[in-house]
């Protein structure tokens, strides 16, 4: 009993619960050979506390404060980049993608520029007697709660298995750490969580099941981004290509640094282990979360698989037009700069 509880306290302090970060901050942590000014620009980024999936979000930050920007990164708590952008709170938010569809589809005309994290970062684990989605048949599923992308996701796995909700019971229980620490305590049989939450009770040994990963079990879909309205971008186009170069040039400082990018996370995200973090970041290359080509970085075609998705769970009720909702000219023009191309 004492191992099971130990695991779910270091479940829900470690890579990727957001409430545990710490509030590091230190331009010099970011380095450049690219040279761009945005003296007397100043942008409001809303993101979630640092975390290991966002540290490329950390690296960017660090940089526009490098270039002269008067950069505000406002960690949300109690409202999505969606509601903070339109309350006009935040100008930037670094948040999950499928926000962006939501707006879009009830009429914001929110834009997603850039993209911290390009594949999908979730993982879909059960305990031992659960090992596939077939096998989830009874099951109590912890979730983020009715309407949550996790519960979206689980959804239409099920659907793909030939089941649906009523084969199940779902377990409103929070966050990802919450629902990691749920799950290794035998408070539910299954339930989806970040990666690096997944491969933390994989290092302890939890009696976890890896079901997959959700870049396998459901390719090509969206996972978090940089968006802003339109009005703001159209306004601000220099500090739009400044936040897409940033992008570029953390995901090649992650791809090219893997010490570094274990540094800078066990330094910025209390909890962390060199050992857990190497662990995500191996799986996070493989996967290609982070890639290095702007065409790679935003996928219109990835908007418009989550958008049918979302549409076919009922968590939109209109259908978006993917190609308004995503706008790729800064991170080509900011990769024609030279950003992120060694």
């Amino acid at each position: 009993m004492m191992k099971i509880m130990a695991i779910a306290a270091a479940a829900s302090c470690a890579l990727a619960l957001t409430a545990c970060g710490n509030d590091a901050s230190d331009s010099d942590v970011a380095d450049s050979d690219v040279d761009i000014d945005l003296s007397g620009m100043s942008v409001r980024i809303g993101t979630a506390q640092e975390q290991t999936l966002d540290m490329g979000t950390s690296y960017a930050v660090e940089l526009l404060k490098s270039w002269g920007a008067d950069v505000t990164r406002e960690e949300l708590t109690s409202l999505s980049g969606l509601e903070a952008v339109v309350a006009g709170q935040i100008d930037v938010a670094g948040r999950s993608a499928d926000e962006v569809i939501e707006g879009q589809s009830k009429g914001v005309d929110i834009v997603a520029f850039a993209a911290p994290a390009s594949v999908q970062h979730y993982t879909m684990l059960g305990g031992p007697d659960f090992t596939t989605m077939e096998s989830l048949s009874g099951a109590r599923i912890a979730t983020s709660g009715p309407g949550g992308f996790d519960t979206m996701l689980i959804t239409a796995l099920l659907e793909d298995a030939g089941m649906s909700e009523s084969d199940v019971t779902y377990v409103p229980i929070g966050g990802s750490g919450e629902r990691t620490a749920a799950l290794a305590t035998g408070q539910a049989d299954a339930a989806m969580v970040f990666m690096d939450n997944w491969l933390a009770l994989e290092s302890q040994g939890a009696d976890v099941v890896l079901i997959g990963y959700v870049a396998d079990m459901i390719p090509d879909l969206v996972s978090r981004t940089f968006s802003a309205e339109r009005e703001f971008l159209d306004a601000n186009e220099d500090l739009a290509v400044g936040i897409a170069c940033a992008n570029l040039e953390a995901n090649a400082w992650i791809n090219d640094d893997r010490d570094g990018f274990i540094e800078l996370t066990t330094q910025r995200v209390t909890g962390s282990s060199a050992e857990d973090v190497g662990a995500f970041y191996d799986k996070a290359i493989e996967l290609g979360i982070f890639p290095t080509e702007a065409s790679e970085i935003l996928s219109p075609e990835a908007f418009e698989n989550t958008a049918e998705i979302m549409l076919e769970m009922g968590i939109i009720d209109t259908e978006i037009d993917a190609d308004a909702a995503v706008d790729t000219q800064y991170l080509e023009q900011a990769a024609e700069m030279g950003c992120g191309q060694g």
